[in-house]
């Protein structure tokens, strides 16, 4: 029986170096010595575009073994989209181009043009064959519960499978689920066990695929693969097998294939599960229990396929903003002709800030800001290239039927909302060198199926797969659990009693009136020096009038915002400001010129200036009201899941800037905000 091994390491862009440092030295590097060391094990590898820059910054001899080890036949190199993005959601020119252009990269590491890919997260729409053979790729790597999906039966599932679109056609190697589940966590010996059975039944290959990380990353896996030797015994008795013949994937793909088969968009089952929120998730669960008492479990997993990727773009509207700007920000890219600014812009595409499931994905602040970060540096390279600033645009961003505004200037980088509030989402600075400080980039806590699961604080040290349950890292995170009921942005109106106070607007309280909804009016003016907005909403008896001006020539925004509502109540604006972090001293607000209070810390002031600073990324916020104003702040904080447990991240702070009206039901208020460059004093 032949057996295929091919393995997937991957790292964010925007990880953290010390995160990189730590993959290599625990996985990466025991995992190609333990390759090296077995001369009778054949391999094949798909490593990230991220991953491979940085390897090849920090540490090249690691990129001449592979190669070597791909010269001598014993090794060969997967292709991919450059930079892991989701194939799907981005334009056929531009996937077909980056999946070309990385296998030129890999074709002069190794001596050898991929033929195949590994498709990210396995993420799989019926469009694929054509779109993957424009690319010159003739076979993908995805899940068996793909080809059972398509209906693929017997021992037709241990072997190539055939599929196509438009009459291009795509081969298929599907990923044994039974051996990614035992490898490395059950024994070597139970391992061996259920690869016998499986040549006994007259399996003629058997394909595994999965991520390089299981080997070292995951938790408990370094001490189980390299200190106990699980994977050099396990490679051991493939090797001295006399039943088994390792070979390479494209070995494997050129053997005799079953189809054609199609299959429907789909994933791997957790990503399908992970798809799903709110009633949609619990009516999943119910159906699965239902199958599993019955013992249908196999056909609840086939049957029972979940969501669909792309609902993370309507779950976060945060990842779908993200994903409408990388479109509307293609043409210029391409316009400019800038190879730069093309890398840049793919690297923006990177997929892990665009969900969540086990990993933090689009939680963790560092992820999100490095995705933007690269949007903006493509964009301030390809303007350059063009002499194309200012940058206005008007389009439909988020999909929600409804125009929002792009404004990118040499200072500030803005997309505004005139039928959601006049309110900004992506806030960026922009250094005069082009080096982008994402600011408004804040992510509004939603509810996930997990916080109804989160248990006390502690870990058994047990060494188990990411999908099993965690522990948390702190006590009581439970009942830290917040949901936003409207989006944490920049200058969002809220409207509420007098009566109301700080922990009732910390806790999003149903009382609250937001205006983060269509407009009765709104109107834009462009000048020169200035795009300016006006708007008119309205929720009940109450009634807004807002003016907007957005700066060209430096990073200034100003608000004026008349409120009509009840007498004596509370009127104001919401200002969501992302640090990145909120203990760090280094990042801090004060109010009228006072005390230093990080960015963690909440606090109710009176005054008519707040100042931020970021001094990690140079920057100082400033805001500045035309008469003295109750400011209240508190910090953002989610609770959220992640491979080593369930943690509370900061994902931001907000900023009430408020007064109460007067006997009439009328409050005015003038808001002037700039950002500013921080020198190193």
């Amino acid at each position: 029986m032949k057996i295929c091994f091919c393995l997937h390491n991957h790292q964010p862009v925007g990880n953290f170096d010390h995160v990189m440092d730590s993959a290599y030295e625990d996985c990466y590097l025991p995992m190609l010595e333990a390759l090296e060391n077995h001369q009778g094990i054949s391999s094949g590898i798909h490593i990230s575009g991220t991953l491979l820059e940085w390897l090849a910054v920090n540490h090249p001899d690691y990129i001449e073994r592979t190669g070597e080890l791909c010269r001598r036949g014993r090794m060969e190199l997967l292709t991919s989209g450059r930079y892991e993005p989701i194939l799907t959601i981005f334009r056929r020119l531009d996937v077909v181009q980056q999946i070309k252009d990385y296998s030129d990269c890999l074709a002069q590491l190794s001596g050898r043009r991929p033929g195949g890919l590994w498709l990210t997260e396995r993420v799989w729409e019926p469009q694929l064959p054509s779109i993957l053979s424009e690319a010159g790729v003739s076979w993908a790597v995805v899940d068996d519960i793909h080809l059972k999906r398509a209906g693929v039966l017997g021992m037709d599932l241990f072997r190539p499978c055939i599929t196509e679109d438009s009459g291009r056609i795509l081969k298929l190697l599907g990923s044994n689920r039974e051996l990614r589940y035992r490898i490395p966590f059950s024994p070597v010996e139970s391992v061996m066990e259920k690869l016998r059975e499986m040549h006994d039944a007259g399996a003629s290959l058997v394909f595994y695929g999965d991520d390089g990380e299981k080997f070292g990353v995951w938790p408990g896996t370094n001490k189980l693969c390299y200190e106990d030797n699980w994977l050099d015994r396990f490679l051991g008795e493939v090797e001295s097998a006399d039943w088994l013949d390792s070979v390479l994937p494209s070995e494997a793909a050129g053997t005799e294939a079953a189809g054609p088969f199609y299959i429907p968009a789909s994933s791997y089952t957790e990503m399908g599960e992970w798809t799903l929120h709110g009633r949609q998730r619990d009516e999943y669960d119910e159906l699965h229990e239902q199958l599993d008492t019955q013992g249908r479990s196999g056909s609840a997993e086939v049957f029972l396929t979940g969501g669909f990727w792309r609902n993370f773009l309507s779950v976060y509207p945060e990842s779908k903003e993200l994903h409408g700007r990388i479109l509307c920000a293609e043409p210029l890219v391409r316009r400019s002709e800038n190879k730069e600014a093309l890398h840049h812009f793919w690297r923006s595409q990177c997929n892990c800030a665009f969900w969540h499931g086990v990993f933090g994905g689009i939680y963790l602040p560092h992820l999100r800001e490095a995705v933007w970060k690269e949007l903006h540096k493509a964009e301030w390279k390809a303007l350059k290239a063009v002499d194309g600033y200012p940058l206005v645009l008007t389009a439909d961003v988020n999909a929600d039927g409804f125009n929002e505004n792009i404004i990118v200037s040499q200072t500030q980088s803005l997309l505004i909302h005139p039928d959601r509030g006049l309110t900004i989402s992506e806030l960026t600075f922009l250094h005069p060198d082009g080096e982008p400080v994402p600011l408004g980039h804040v992510l509004s806590r939603q509810l996930e199926n997990y916080h109804k699961s989160i248990p006390g604080a502690g870990s058994s040290g047990e060494v188990r797969t990411i999908h099993d349950d965690t522990a948390s890292k702190e006590e009581g995170l439970a009942g830290k659990v917040t949901i936003d009921r409207w989006r944490r942005m920049c200058f969002s109106d809220l409207v509420m009693s007098s009566s109301l106070h700080l922990n009732r607007w910390k806790q999003n309280d149903r009382a609250i009136t937001h205006f983060q909804k269509p407009a009765l009016s709104t109107s834009i003016a462009i000048t020169d020096s200035a795009v300016s907005f006006s708007g008119e909403f309205a929720e009940g008896k109450i009634r807004i009038k807002k003016k907007m001006t957005a700066e060209m020539k430096r990073a200034v925004i100003r608000t004026r915002t008349e409120y009509s509502v009840e007498p004596f109540d509370r009127a104001g604006m919401e200002i969501c400001l992302n640090l990145m972090t909120g203990q760090s001293p280094d990042r801090y607000y004060r109010v009228d010129s006072g005390e230093k209070h990080l960015m963690s810390e909440e606090g109710e002031f009176h005054g008519k200036r707040i100042e931020v600073f970021d001094c990690w990324r140079k920057v100082k916020t400033i805001i500045e009201m035309s008469c003295e104003a109750d400011v209240w702040v508190t910090p953002l904080d989610s609770v959220n899941r992640s491979e080593s447990g369930y943690e509370r991240v900061h994902q931001g702070a907000a900023f009430y800037i408020s007064g109460n009206a007067d006997d009439t039901g009328f409050f005015n208020l003038e808001i002037g905000m700039r950002m500013e460059a921080l020198n190193d004093s």
